[in-house]
């Protein structure tokens, strides 16, 4: 049997992945990167799912690549170099473009491509303690440019530089201020505020939610609009809000407002 690197759980409508190599800050290896993905894309066929958590085991959310897989990829040279980089960019790529949104919890270091899952992800909920950043200039590593655009697309380019240029990391607290998490909370209260905000994205409705995410990926996308502002990449957003406005959700999105009462959407 394979180690397992990636724990899976679920409660709910809401699934988690547990990021598991504590005794190595849970470092991404390419056999790791491999069981994400994989999870990922379980998840992401499953109606029933409505969120996704994204956690580390131990102290530490992730603090970033593998180094003795990294050094072994580079000592093969650009081969080497791209069996390590296209499973990293795949998972990066699941957790983004997943239907439904995805949370990063954060404690510890999330570092390199343990801030770059945190980028990728739709919503994050740090500890004010947390140390986040991309020490990738003190590595001598390029990282992917998917990464650098979320990064400038969250915190702006001067501070995108100062993360990059510096290779420095910031606390959860001023990771919070910057914009790239949604919110930094004490240690203590890091699970009760996920859970805070896991209750309140579960009990939207289903369409709307993926429809949001779907929308906000593509306002995010240079490629989604042309030189003019007209929009060339939003077919299927506009499926999707064509699909919810037939749909029995919004019955009951009316009426539940109309009775003051507490809606129950069924996805359909």
């Amino acid at each position: 049997m394979a180690l397992v690197r990636v724990e899976r759980s679920r409660e709910g409508r809401v699934a988690t992945l547990t990021l598991s190599r504590p005794d190595l800050r849970n470092a991404l290896s390419v056999p790791m990167l491999a069981e994400l993905t994989d999870a990922l894309g379980a998840l992401a066929v499953d109606p029933n799912i409505r969120a996704v958590v994204l956690a580390g085991d131990g102290p530490d959310f992730c603090a970033g690549a593998d180094l003795a897989e990294l050094e072994a990829a580079r000592v093969r040279g650009r081969d080497g170099a791209l069996d390590f980089d296209a499973p990293f960019r795949d998972t990066l790529r699941a957790v983004a473009t997943h239907p439904a949104p995805v949370v990063a919890r954060v404690q510890g270091r999330a570092l390199g491509g343990g801030c770059q899952l945190v980028l990728a992800c739709d919503l994050a909920i740090a500890a004010r303690d947390a140390s986040l950043g991309i020490p990738s200039a003190r590595l001598g590593v390029v990282i992917p440019f998917d990464s650098v655009r979320r990064l400038v697309l969250a915190v702006g380019p001067k501070r995108a530089g100062d993360v990059l240029y510096t290779a420095r990391s910031i606390t959860g607290e001023e990771a919070q201020n910057w914009g790239l998490v949604t919110r930094a909370v004490p240690a203590l209260e890091l699970d009760e505020a996920l859970g805070e905000l896991l209750e309140q994205v579960v009990a939207g409705a289903p369409m709307s939610v993926r429809a949001s995410k779907r929308g906000i990926s593509l306002a995010s996308d240079p490629a989604a609009t042309d030189r003019g502002g007209e929009r060339t990449g939003a077919t299927d957003y506009d499926l999707m809000a064509a699909e919810a406005l037939a749909s029995g959700d919004l019955g009951e999105g009316i009426a539940a407002f109309r009775e003051r009462r507490t809606p129950e959407f069924g996805g359909r």
